[in-house]
């Protein structure tokens, strides 16, 4: 009962019926087959309905995004083994939230918007280390807020924090990060997330001190933050906006329970961000956000 409930949230009641029918029919290929039908025809659904403005579950979109993403890097790769270039894409579900994103809709769920920016980010740092796309392309999300600006729309502290870096970047200034770089960013406390569609916007508060935190060890730093990667390769380690050089942070997915201790070895944006390999630690597969994590200060 609990995996068809699932299914239902995922796929909606005519996905559903699509996958008890295709149960009905005894083989495991049709069963299969009826299964990746349901699927590709409830996110179709699910598309439709981002492109047109309306509200959608972000679990379900996510979960959209990671079977099409897949199909897609496997046919990716496919076209590699037999010699050939192609560029990396994201998929069909990101495609229609970057284009609402671009236009700086307030109506989109942030979160989602924020999960797609990194599978754009992602694919443009491929393309253009493989030479087919540009370098310090700025993201949708971040095209929205320059379109917000020009409304004379307020734009969030923590999008300006990372907007900022893809705007120098893109116009070759020397504080930009590149793509890949630490233009990614751990989310704020909940004092300053982005506004839900429908309120107000807020007052856009002080800068954040970059004094280091309190000493004591074991101390939970940056609370109610989200975490991301900040695209830095090498062995995994952290950048943080207040914590000095050398300081050592352990970071916990709640969600899986899974964590890592790191030691912060440079400067960011944000109170703490991951590289790839201290993110891939604690991830869960195929997301690039994780929501709902506790940093502890550990040395």
């Amino acid at each position: 009962m609990m995996r068809r409930n699932a299914v239902r949230a995922v796929l909606g009641t005519a996905g559903l019926l699509a996958v008890l029918g295709a149960g009905a029919c005894g083989g495991g290929e049709q069963r299969q087959a009826g299964r990746v039908a349901a699927e590709s025809s409830g996110c179709a659904a699910l598309q439709q309905r981002i492109t047109a403005g309306q509200a959608v579950g972000v679990a379900a979109a996510e979960q959209c995004d990671q079977t099409q993403f897949a199909q897609l890097e496997n046919r990716r790769q496919a076209a590699r083994a037999k010699g050939e270039k192609p560029a990396m894409q994201v998929s069909a579900i990101c495609r229609a939230v970057d284009a609402r994103a671009a236009k700086g809709d307030t109506k989109l769920d942030f979160g989602l918007a924020f999960h797609c920016r990194q599978r754009e980010r992602f694919a443009n740092t491929v393309n253009a280390t493989s030479g087919l796309g540009p370098a310090n392309k700025v993201t949708s999300l971040c095209l929205g807020a320059r379109a917000k600006k020009a409304r004379g729309e307020a734009v969030d502290a923590f999008t300006e924090s990372f907007c900022g870096k893809e705007e120098e970047a893109a116009a070759g200034g020397s504080g930009g990060a590149a793509p890949g770089g630490s233009g990614g960013a751990a989310a704020p406390s909940s004092s300053t997330a982005p506004t839900p569609a429908g309120a107000s916007a807020p007052t856009v508060p002080p800068a954040r001190s970059t004094a280091p935190a309190a000493s004591g060890s074991g101390d939970v730093v940056c609370p109610g933050s989200t975490v991301t990667l900040s695209g830095e390769a090498g062995a995994p380690a952290a950048s943080s906006d207040r914590l000095p050089a050398g300081t050592k942070v352990k970071v916990t997915n709640l969600d899986n329970g899974r964590s890592t201790t790191v030691a912060v070895t440079s400067a960011s944006g944000s109170c703490v961000l991951l590289n790839d390999a201290a993110f891939e630690q604690v991830r869960e597969a195929g997301r690039f956000l994780i929501r709902h994590a506790r940093i502890e200060r550990v040395g």
